[in-house]
């Protein structure tokens, strides 16, 4: 067991590590099935108690990362409008387009922001930017805030859970990952429930208004 702590710990100090943080991060832009999220918690976890890279390294590394990733998804919805691209046919990837769509033009610093914590959502607010026309100074400045809060609300619940059990690193991981999945459902039913109120609002309206 020691000596698998061991190799786990060399591999999260060395350089290649945020290779590979790099990578997942930028396909999680544009493709959210891959766990960019989990490699963010899991170096920052390990590098607070001391067996990986500098938590302020994953938070600059991540960040631009991020920023590439959903820069390509914005540049996709620019060129391909998100709705023709075979893997957001799906229902969730479906009412996330629906969602982002209604909501992209009116407000889309408090959107792109919001989203960055809703997987599926994310990518159909990204891309829906980019086929609205967003201009892609006002995208940049929103990636930048959005990135920037996202990354940082990970590895600073990694740094905490890794400081908390720095005798046990593998407890802090497993702690930080725990934490980021139930805020993860947390938020994501918080979103449904409000998306199915409107609905349901709009569609006594509509119903009141045939009245």
């Amino acid at each position: 067991m020691a000596d698998v702590a061991d190799l786990i710990y060399a591999v999260a100090r060395s350089p290649w590590a945020l290779f590979a943080l790099v990578g997942l991060l930028v396909i999680d832009g544009f493709f959210p099935l891959v766990p960019g999220e989990t490699m963010v918690v899991t170096l920052a976890a390990l590098g607070a108690s001391g067996h990986g890279p500098e938590p302020v390294a994953v938070l600059v590394v991540a960040t631009a990362a991020t920023m590439v990733g959903d820069g390509i998804a914005f540049l996709i919805g620019r060129s391909i409008h998100p709705a023709r691209r075979v893997w957001m046919r799906g229902s969730k990837a479906q009412t996330a387009l629906l969602w982002a769509s209604g909501r992209i033009e009116r407000n889309p610093g408090t959107i792109l922001v919001g989203a960055k914590f809703l997987p599926f959502v994310r990518v159909a607010v990204t891309m829906t930017a980019g086929a609205s026309g967003l201009p892609a100074w006002r995208y940049l400045v929103f990636s930048l805030l959005s990135a920037t809060i996202y990354t940082a609300y990970h590895v600073g619940v990694a740094v905490a859970a890794g400081e908390l059990f720095i005798a046990d690193p593998f407890v802090g991981l497993a702690a930080s990952i725990a934490f980021g999945i139930l805020s993860a459902t947390a938020i994501g039913g918080i979103h449904g429930m409000v998306t199915r109120a409107q609905r349901s609002r709009a569609a006594a309206s509509v119903e009141h208004g045939d009245l």
